[in-house]
């Protein structure tokens, strides 16, 4: 006997004025399924999942939850009927504490008065079933944009829902919590919960999911198990190429001239940082979350300082005190988390892009120079494929392969020597990946340099030209292009000097 679907969705259409976003989708989970979407920004997953919570309802089409029709207007309904959605955009008050934002709209009280201490209680032991070391009273403020996730999930998990959709929940992540988050997911799965699962980490789809739905121009393509579904197969269907056209050749000169030079860089997260980025290299920096990648990529920018060492661009000394002198010396800065630190939503796209040159010159003051200025943007969003209805639309309205493609237009415009990537490509369709690997690698071709921190050890081995691995605050080792996942595993986990005695032994 067939069990019955805990979701389905059926004949499922939505229509925005000039988009047609679905067109007759039908979808479904069983009691127990990992059942994961694949497609590219814009391919119709969003939506789909924003009508299943009662954020949009549907032009045509009728839901079920376990054989029962059921309509949403609001997403609270869909929450009371069991359904929880992890959404790829952090959506934590800053300024409270995890157990706060934890219990948001949901607060334990007694007579009347707010219980703090049930609310931490609870809210701790959400944290530890899902592994997280993390003390409920902290501000949110004070955690990486990784931990923050898991207090995401943690949150949904209060609910005990039947049906938890997640919205590229690893993309923060590095390896080892990505492996807790999968086997999370695993144990859920065991306890019956229906698993919505949306994420551009191929390898990570096909180890978790059940089966795989790709969802193309907001048409559904195919529904196959996981067996049937191979990630040349998921790629082809979701963009009609295969994988291996992703990632860029190799250099096909040696780097040249060194265009900055750490040397014993040291601050209160780093300690002994020596390493040099040359003219036509990528370099990667790999590393678990509490290593130090995220305080290196700070420091190269001048956001948190080296206190100790030296720090030299083409041969000259100088001192990076703040991201403003970063960005004169010709340091650009792509951040981890784009909307709270490398967006001014509320602007255009074209402002975005114009940002930095403007607040660093006093050149586009004039009309007539704004003018020019704002023509030559444009053109370069234009290159480098920005797709929105115009360049004067709000920048906070475009999908997140959009909205990194015009935050590197900025720095290219800005003319920058080194540029800093930090997670350049998360959660971002497999073809915006594809188009800023080119990109990286054409700039630095030209004869610049990229520093990439990243945790997807595979984006690393696919663009790098070297990766640099860090633990503990220092450089454990590095490895050539080339390199497997376990070698540089082996050095994440500050296993270097093991395998040297293993192998002298």
């Amino acid at each position: 006997m067939t069990a019955v679907p805990s979701l389905s969705m059926t004949g499922i259409s939505k229509a925005f004025p000039g988009v047609r976003a679905l067109d007759g989708v039908d979808f479904e989970c069983l009691p127990g399924e990992v059942h994961a979407i694949c497609g590219e920004n814009g391919a119709g997953k969003s939506t789909l999942m924003k009508i299943l919570g009662g954020s949009y309802r549907p032009d045509a089409g009728t839901i079920h939850l376990a054989g029962k029709t059921v309509q949403f207007t609001h997403p609270r309904q869909a929450a009371e009927a069991g359904i929880a959605t992890i959404h790829q955009e952090l959506s934590l008050l800053p300024h409270r504490t995890v157990a706060d934002n934890i219990f948001m709209g949901r607060e334990i009280a007694r007579h009347g008065i707010l219980d703090k201490a049930a609310m931490r209680e609870r809210a701790a032991a959400l944290l530890d079933r899902i592994g997280a070391q993390i003390d409920p009273q902290a501000l949110v403020s004070s955690l990486s944009i990784a931990l923050q996730q898991l207090v995401e999930i943690a949150k949904a998990l209060l609910l005990d829902a039947r049906i938890l959709v997640m919205d590229e929940p690893t993309a923060a992540l590095d390896e080892r919590d990505s492996r807790t988050l999968l086997n999370l997911v695993d144990g859920l799965r065991g306890e019956g919960v229906s698993i919505v699962y949306i994420s551009h980490r191929m390898p990570e789809v096909t180890a978790i999911a059940d089966r795989i739905t790709i969802l193309k121009d907001g048409q559904k393509i195919w529904t196959r198990p996981r067996d049937a579904a191979p990630i040349s197969e998921i790629v082809r269907a979701m963009v009609g190429r295969d994988l291996k056209d992703f990632y860029p050749s190799p250099p096909a000169s040696a780097p040249g001239e060194v265009l900055v030079a750490i040397t014993g860089g040291t601050n209160s997260g780093l300690q002994d940082i020596t390493f040099d980025v040359r003219a036509g290299e990528i370099v990667g920096v790999a590393g678990l979350e509490d290593s130090g990648k995220g305080a290196l990529a700070q420091a190269l920018v001048g956001d948190v300082p080296f206190t100790g060492g030296t720090v030299a661009l083409r041969g000259r000394s100088i001192d990076l005190r703040t991201p403003r002198q970063a960005t004169a010396a010709g340091i650009g800065y792509l951040p981890g988390d784009r909307k709270r630190e490398g967006l001014a939503l509320r602007q255009s796209v074209r402002d975005n892009a114009l940002l930095t040159l403007r607040s660093m010159t006093g050149i586009f003051t004039r009309p007539q120079r704004g003018a020019l200025a704002s023509a030559v943007i444009d053109e370069r969003l234009r290159a480098m494929d920005v797709r929105a209805a115009n360049f004067g639309q709000e920048i906070g309205t475009l999908s997140g392969g959009n909205q990194q493609k015009a935050i590197i237009v900025r720095w290219l415009a800005q003319a920058s020597d080194i540029l800093v990537f930090v997670e350049p490509t998360r959660g971002i369709d497999i073809a915006a990946k594809a188009a800023i690997y080119d990109t990286m690698r054409r700039f630095a071709d030209a004869g610049r340099g990229i520093v990439v921190i990243s945790s997807d050890m595979p984006e690393l081995i696919g663009i790098a030209d070297r990766v640099l691995v860090m633990h503990q605050g220092r450089l454990s080792g590095a490895v050539p292009r080339g390199a497997s996942e376990e070698d540089i595993m082996h050095l994440a986990l500050g296993l270097a000097e093991a395998r040297h005695e293993e192998s002298g032994a």
